[in-house]
């Protein structure tokens, strides 16, 4: 699609555009949903230690918005624009600043792994677990964050099916080499948890390679080449940075909500804990559909407005949002009829089901806002517009630790205040966008991005 044209906009392409993200989003959570399964064999203390340690995964993902968010908007504005040589500059300056952050997330995490889940609120046989799955899974982070940053330049030149192809290849390797390595089956020892964590960081490896390889040879529309200067351009950075460190907030104050959450559980008992870990896993599935389409929009608004066609991106948008408020609605009513049902594909503890069906309950009823959250979020980002995304999660986040305490401890309503705490915190933050989106500051911002470079 040329989208400089002022031809009407295809809902079909928005689909065709957002189902290579969706499976991408969906193999790649199915990382932690196939560890979870195969260390359930292993028991609740695994479970909830591997599910403890697995929420540091925000922390990474917020890590990579911070190059990966300004990378996509900057390449898609370009390539919008039809600056196809600027476009691979800005993928050159990406991994130059990514492989540096990258490097200090993975020596930190890996020294400071026992700080860091006994913080989430691990103790006991939780906190001997979440340690060896956490201490290996650090190393596998150096290479998932070059990974990211790849993947945010395919998609923002459209080619989601490259990323695709990536996280498939990842997962593979990751669903055979789990119950090997977990289990011990055949010839391979039995090494448990850290055998889920070693799965993983040969998969996160490997997967890299392969998207870098991809990248060198340049057949997709974007090249890396590997002779050209690998200096940091001042200018390039900088609006990277901008538009990225907001973003980056963003997907932090998450890792903090679910922190937040994770550690007011941790509390109760060990099945509550294994329960907020299936069933996060849970709503995370059901969301893909709308995260696929939160980045095929972040894409389409970024190239709109690098070629200043302010209707088109207008349009995505408006549809985008309309197309998610039906899916999540659809995802909320089923996870509230049939949430035994899912609990039970993940375990047969009966605790760990009981508490999980309450969660599933509750918090499924805000995933409309959830949904236009997601959306809107894409559509700043696009217009390299990322501060109203994160003074929203700010929100969310001071709403989620007060109510919490005030329900859980205050109001003495156990697990269960936490759950309310979570739906009532979650819709004032996507309120709180939808307001903000309403203004139209988000496009006026887009057609100042690329002039800064």
């Amino acid at each position: 699609m040329n989208p400089s044209s002022e031809q009407p906009y295809s809902l079909r392409y928005l689909i065709a555009l957002s189902w290579p993200i969706v499976l991408a989003f969906a193999l790649q959570t199915s990382y932690n949903i196939v560890d979870i399964f195969w260390v359930g064999k292993l028991g609740p203390a695994a479970i909830a230690g591997v599910s403890l340690a697995g929420t540091t995964f925000y922390f990474v993902l917020a890590v990579g918005q911070i190059i990966g968010s300004g990378t996509v908007a900057l390449v898609a504005q370009s390539y919008g624009a039809r600056i196809l040589g600027r476009a691979q500059d800005i993928v050159r300056q990406s991994l130059i600043l990514t492989f540096g952050i990258a490097v200090a997330v993975s020596v930190l995490g890996f020294v400071f792994t026992p700080t860091i889940v006994k913080a989430l609120g691990a103790r006991n046989d939780v906190l001997a677990v979440s340690v060896d799955y956490l201490r290996i899974v650090c190393i596998g982070f150096f290479f998932q964050l070059l990974s990211f940053s790849i993947n945010y330049a395919f998609r923002g030149i459209g080619d989601m099916i490259t990323p695709m192809y990536i996280m498939l290849i990842a997962t593979v390797i990751n669903i055979i080499l789990d119950p090997l390595l977990i289990l011990g089956l055949g010839f391979f020892p039995r090494l448990e948890v850290h055998g889920a964590a070693l799965a993983t960081l040969i998969a996160k490896f490997l997967s890299f390679l392969f998207g870098l390889l991809i990248l060198i040879k340049g057949k997709r529309g974007l090249k890396l080449n590997l002779k050209g200067p690998w200096h940091v351009d001042a200018a390039i950075a900088r609006t990277i940075l901008a538009v990225g460190i907001p973003a980056g907030v963003s997907y932090g104050l998450m890792f903090l909500s679910i922190t937040a959450v994770f550690k007011f559980v941790a509390s109760f008992s060990e099945y509550a804990l294994a329960a907020l870990g299936i069933g996060q896993r849970i709503l995370q599935l059901s969301s893909l559909p709308v995260v696929g389409i939160s980045v095929a929009v972040t894409t389409l608004v970024g190239q709109y407005l690098g070629a200043h066609n302010i209707a088109g991106a207008k349009r995505v948008s408006h549809q985008s949002m309309l197309v998610s408020s039906v899916l999540m609605a659809a995802f909320s009513v089923l996870f509230i009829t049939q949430a035994g049902f899912f609990m039970r594909l993940f375990t047969d503890n009966a605790q760990v089901i009981a508490v999980g069906i309450d969660f599933l309950r509750i918090v499924s009823l805000y995933l409309i806002g959830g949904g236009l959250t997601i959306i809107i979020s894409g559509i700043h980002r696009g217009a390299g517009d990322t501060i109203p995304p994160m003074l929203a999660g700010i929100i969310k986040l001071g709403l989620l630790v007060g109510l919490a305490f005030f329900f859980a401890r205050i109001l003495d309503y156990g697990v269960r205040g936490v759950w309310y705490a979570l739906l009532i915190s979650y819709i004032m933050e996507a309120l709180t966008i939808v307001i903000v989106f309403m203004s139209g500051r988000w496009h006026k911002r887009g057609f100042l991005l690329l002039g800064r470079i």
